[in-house]
C-alpha cells in the first residue's frame, strides 16, 4: 500500500488559533512516546511509519493532485480541530465530493472514523480551551457562555484522547 503524509494544514479557519508549527509529525510524536487515540490510530500509525518522509514541496496545484491521487493512505494534518485525518473516503463524514482526494477540513465534525488525536493535539486543545475562557470572561454573559461551553467542548475532545490514548506498541498490536 503507498503511503503519504502531507505537511502543514489546509485547514484556514479564523475562529481557532493554529497549533504551534514545531508540534511532531505522527512518526515523530509516537517515536517520541506520545500516545495516539481515534478510529484511524492504528490505520495512520501503519501508514505514517512504513512510508519515506515527505520533505518537498508541492508547487503546483496539478502536482498536489497527483500526489493525493495515488493509491493509499495521506495523512492531513488539521490543527484547526485539533487532529491529524487519515482520509479515506468512505469513512469521511465532512462530505466529500465524490471521487475527493482529500477531506473537507473546513468541515471535520466529531466523530469521524479517519480522526487521529496525539497527546500534542490534546495539549493544543486545552490551551486553546484555556484562551477561550480568558476571552469570555471580558465579554457579555450570553457570547461569554457560548465560548464557555466552545471550551468545555475542547476540554472534553482531550479528556477523550486521555482515556482512550495508546502508545504506538499498543495501538499496533
Amino acid at each position: 500500500m503507498a503511503t503519504a503524509a502531507v505537511e502543514g494544514s489546509t485547514g484556514n479557519s479564523t475562529s481557532r488559533p493554529r497549533s504551534p508549527p514545531h508540534r511532531p509529525r505522527l512518526r515523530d510524536a509516537s517515536a517520541a512516546g506520545e500516545k495516539i487515540s481515534g478510529p484511524a490510530a492504528r490505520r495512520a500509525l501503519v501508514g505514517a511509519t512504513s512510508i519515506p518522509r515527505f520533505e518537498g514541496a508541492l508547487t503546483t496545484p496539478k502536482a498536489a493532485a497527483r500526489f493525493l491521487s495515488r493509491d493509499g493512505l495521506v495523512l492531513f494534518d488539521n490543527p484547526d480541530s485539533f487532529l491529524i485525518c487519515a482520509f479515506k473516503r468512505d469513512t469521511a463524514l465532512c462530505d466529500p465530493e465524490l471521487g475527493a482526494s482529500a477531506p473537507n477540513q473546513f468541515a471535520c465534525p466529531l466523530g469521524c472514523g479517519n480522526a487521529v488525536r496525539t497527546d500534542s493535539h490534546a495539549r493544543a486543545a486545552r490551551e486553546h480551551a484555556d484562551r477561550l475562557d480568558a476571552k469570555a470572561a471580558h465579554l457579555p454573559q450570553p457570547l461569554g457562555d457560548r465560548l464557555r461551553l466552545t471550551a468545555d467542548r475542547f476540554r472534553g475532545l482531550a479528556d477523550a484522547h486521555d482515556a482512550a490514548a495508546q502508545t504506538a506498541e499498543e495501538a499496533l498490536t
